[in-house]
Parts: structure tokens; sequence; C-alpha cells
């Protein structure tokens, strides 16, 4: 007992701060070894996964959004029917002249950068999907789509331009494209909201993580504390050495969170890339992005951090 006593009061003595000694870190508790350490780490390295994976989903997000409402800004799309009001089916000719007549229309005003109608061979590509294979698509009618883009930063009177289409091609139909943005808008902020709800219960778990981990510590090493306590040393002599254990742990286990991520965002990219999908816009992460997602183990160091010694501070209070 007394050669323990003496051991604490010299190093006491030569370290004044946070446990260290000349030319090697050490703990005047034994905290470099144990289970926990391994655990804590490999946590942290999943959660930073994680976060790596909802934040780059966010950024996808918001820029899938951005994308769209750009490609559709100043744009509008008519469509001439290819039936009439009866639900009687339209000669292509008649199609095809009041489509010609509405562009014209159209290309005369002067907010109109251009007018585009889209072929045929185009319209039924488009439809094929949808009315299937073995569907003959010569057989049916095809509606005439004209694409407006107008001037950058104009805003066009869209129901006097309707009422002018109107006069060529009766059953003519405006679309410009808002309610469909709005739904794009409202389910990817949804999806940002499910990333940020992500965010959260990744936050809490660490939380409760490290805080259970630390106060598992503290009651494997109750007889040292109360010796520490003896010798004279601080709660927050104390809690400096177990925060900063549990930065170091925290921050080896983000820098494993980050390859681990790097990778698994890499194999999404690949895969994403070969699908083929056109209904989602090529997304690729900008260089302020890619810093943030390196350097998110650093708040969660950080979090860990903080909540280790609130933690020590809280239990260290508590005992006699």
């Amino acid at each position: 007992m007394f050669a323990l006593l003496a051991k604490f009061r010299n190093t006491l003595s030569r370290e004044r701060a946070l446990g260290v000694a000349k030319g090697k870190r050490r703990y005047d508790l034994p905290l470099t070894g144990g289970s926990s350490n391994s655990f804590l780490r490999l946590l942290i390295g999943l959660m930073s996964i994680l976060g790596m994976l909802a934040l780059a989903a966010s950024f996808a997000l918001s820029a899938m959004t951005t994308r769209w409402e750009q490609g559709l800004a100043d744009k509008i799309t008519i469509e001439i029917p290819a039936s009439d009001s009866a639900g009687e089916m339209i000669a292509a000719s008649s199609v095809r002249s009041m489509t010609d007549d509405a562009a014209k229309i159209i290309g005369a005003r002067g907010d109109v950068l251009e007018a585009e109608i889209m072929e045929e061979s185009h319209v039924r590509e488009l439809l094929s999907p949808w009315l299937g294979e073995d569907m003959v698509m010569d057989s049916i009618p095809i509606p005439g789509i004209i694409s407006v883009t107008f001037e950058k930063g104009t805003k066009p009177d869209i129901k006097a331009l309707e009422a002018e289409i109107k006069e060529v091609a009766p059953r003519a139909r405006i679309d410009t494209h808002e309610s469909w943005l709005s739904e794009v808008a409202r389910f990817t902020g949804a999806l940002q909201f499910a990333a940020i709800l992500l965010g959260l219960i990744i936050s809490v778990t660490t939380l409760v993580a490290v805080a259970g981990g630390v106060r598992s510590k503290l009651s494997e090493n109750k007889e040292e504390l109360e010796l520490l306590h003896l010798m004279g040393a601080s709660d927050s002599y104390i809690a400096k050495q177990l925060q900063r254990h549990t930065l170091i742990l925290s921050l080896q286990g983000g820098i494993i969170g980050v390859i681990g991520g790097a990778v698994l965002l890499f194999i999404i990219g690949m895969v994403a890339g070969n699908m083929g999908v056109n209904l989602v816009p090529d997304f690729k992460l900008g260089a302020d992005q890619k810093i943030m997602l390196i350097l998110l183990p650093l708040p969660i160091a950080a979090l860990a951090m903080f909540t280790a010694r609130f933690t020590v501070m809280r239990v260290l209070t508590k005992m006699p």
C-alpha cells in the first residue's frame, strides 16, 4: 500500500497536466487496456460512416433539387392533344398543322428565346415505356409537343399566351412544371429531414455510448479513483485524463470511419453510374463538400470528449 501511495505521489508531483510524463504519454488510471477501448473506437467509426452517408445524401438531394429547378427555370411545355373534346382522334396532319401554327405564335413573342417542336420519334420513344413494347406505336396518334424557353429574368404572361395559342389549337395545354417541381421539392425535403433526423440519432447514440463507456471505466477503477482523491488529485485533473483518452479513441475511430465511408461512397457512386437512370441527374461532390465529409469526425470526437468530461465530473461529484 505504501509503495502504491508513493508511486501516485511521485506521479502527481511530476505531472501537472493530463497525466503526461516526460517523453511518454501515460495515465494515472489504467485506461489503455480493456475491450471497452476497442468497442468505443469501433462505435465511433461506425457513427462516422453513418454520418458521412447521411451528409452525402443531404448534399445529393440538395443538388438534385437545384439541378431540376435550374433545368426547368424559364421553361414551359405546350401540348397539342391528338383528340377533340368528344374524344375522337384527330388526323396526324391536323395535329401537326396546329402545332406549327402554335410554334409560330410563340416564336413571334419578344420574350421567347427558343420554341422547339419535339419530333414524333422522340415522343414515341418517351411514350413506349408507358404503353408497353408490344403496342404498335404507329397506330397511335401522337400529340404535338412544343418546348418553350423564355429569356432569363422575364416574367411571361402565361394566360395571355394560352389565349393566343387556343385560337389555333383550342385544346392546347400549357405545363409550367410548377406542380411537378413542388412535388419534387416536397419529396426531397422529406428525405433531407430524414437525413437530419438520422444525424441527430447518431449524435444521441454517440453521447449515450460514450457516457456508458466512461461510467464503466470509472466503475472498474473505483479504488484507484479513491486513492487519487486521497493523494489530493482534483476532479478536474482526473476528468482531463479521461477526456483526452476519449478524444484520442474518437479520432482513431473517426479516421477508420472516414476511410470506410469514402470506400462506401465510391462503391455507391460506381453502382449508381452503371444503372444508367436518366431520372436522377449526375451528381459529384464539390471540394468544400469533400472537406466537410473528411472533417466530420472532428465534431464527433469533440462531442465525445465533452460528454466524457461531463460524465466524469457528474460521477466524481457524487463520490465520497
